[in-house]
């Protein structure tokens, strides 16, 4: 879709506006037209829905903006490709996990592990058996309730695998390394015309070289050419069974005097990915150990290679690429060779539970103490 920003006029703006009051976000007065009161709602539903509050509706925003207007009962839930999505999904998924039904955790999508768990609902219900989330089940579903359960099965699962290594080396693990955007879609610029999908497959190759050499067998998500959405390179993920996802991406705001490093994992209001979060958190530790960058934290998020992916995923962005001295030292093979050891010692640590012998050199900040805000 087009995407609609500040200066859009039309229906599509109007039905925009029209959603965003349903859910409590005033608008302008004057319909149909993408005004900075308009924007302003955009973004805070976006920050409240863990989504880029950059203001513009594209195609996630608006997604998850459809989404967030039926409620449970209002439609019927079945398989469909691609997935059905929206907050009544999430409610029976939450309803489901407290029964304990393993849902997997609240993403709004109606997917496999939800599928098997509305059959398993219906079996012990005496209901017919067809993983369809009709008036009778949701009826049979919304009559039942186990406050007590607040973790769903997902959760205590993941707090399990958290508790014991899964490896001793990285020979014969599968990992995936997510460069993010790519030539069709190439995200920031800097102000020396370096571009973000540019440096993400240079850090990302790197990357995958260092791990490559310990023995890890590594799926690139893209090549330097090929431009895959973030629900195809999820899809690829799952194919390809790998253990963790780490997605490299660059930030970037309006100020120049903006800088920092920031992790992703995927999180609700009500919920977080145990693994997802632990492993955003060795990333941002590694890359401000490794660049003294200002520390921009670890974040919830429900972006598709968090939300679609079934192994634990993270994105980290180590620098802003509109700061003019961090973006002129991200475009450096120096820096991305830094980097690229910096993750290689977060990955490390993740799948072998403890730090390794050595971590990566400390390199000068990213920025000098004249540019600090």
């Amino acid at each position: 879709m087009e995407p609609i920003r500040l200066g859009s006029i039309g229906p599509e703006v109007e039905d925009v506006q029209r959603r965003l009051e349903a859910l409590g976000l005033t608008c302008p007065s004057d319909p149909s037209v993408f005004d900075p009161a308009t924007e302003a709602a955009v973004r805070t539903f976006q920050q409240r829905r863990g989504l880029i509050a950059d203001g513009v509706v594209g195609s996630e925003t608006w997604q998850t903006l459809v989404g967030a207007s039926f409620s449970l009962g209002d439609r019927l839930l079945y398989v469909t490709r691609p997935l059905m999505r929206g907050d009544d999904v999430r409610e029976l998924q939450r309803r489901l996990n407290r029964l304990g039904f393993d849902a997997g955790y609240d993403d709004g999508l109606f997917g496999p592990q939800t599928v098997a768990a509305v059959r398993e609902f219906q079996l012990n219900a005496g209901l017919l058996v067809d993983g369809i989330a009709g008036r009778e089940t949701v009826e049979h579903l919304l009559r039942l309730h186990r406050s007590h359960q607040e973790a769903p099965v997902a959760a205590v699962r993941e707090r399990e695998a958290l508790r014991r290594p899964s490896r001793r080396s990285l020979a014969g693990a599968r990992l995936m390394v997510d460069p993010g955007h790519g030539i069709a879609d190439p995200g920031l610029s800097s102000a020396d015309g370096a571009q973000e999908h540019d440096l993400t497959w240079r850090i990302g190759a790197a990357l995958e070289g260092r791990l490559a050499a310990l023995g890890a067998h590594v799926v690139l998500s893209r090549g330097p050419n090929t431009s895959p959405t973030p629900s195809q390179r999820a899809a690829q993920a799952n194919a390809e069974d790998v253990e963790l996802i780490l997605s490299i991406h660059l930030n970037g705001a309006n100020s120049p005097r903006a800088r920092g490093a920031a992790a992703y994992h995927f999180g609700t209001e009500v919920q977080i990915s145990d693994r997802g979060q632990r492993l955003a958190e060795l990333a941002l530790a590694a890359v401000l150990d490794a660049t003294g960058t200002q520390d921009c934290r670890v974040h919830p998020s429900i972006s598709p290679i968090l939300r679609e992916s079934r192994a634990p995923a993270a994105v980290i962005e180590p620098g802003f690429l509109t700061h003019p001295e961090e973006g002129r030292q991200l475009a450096e093979p120096r820096t991305q060779q830094r980097l690229a050891a910096a993750l290689t010692h977060a990955i490390t640590h993740y799948l072998l539970g403890d730090p390794p012998p050595s971590t990566p050199a400390r390199m000068a900040p990213l920025t000098s103490a004249r540019s600090t805000p």
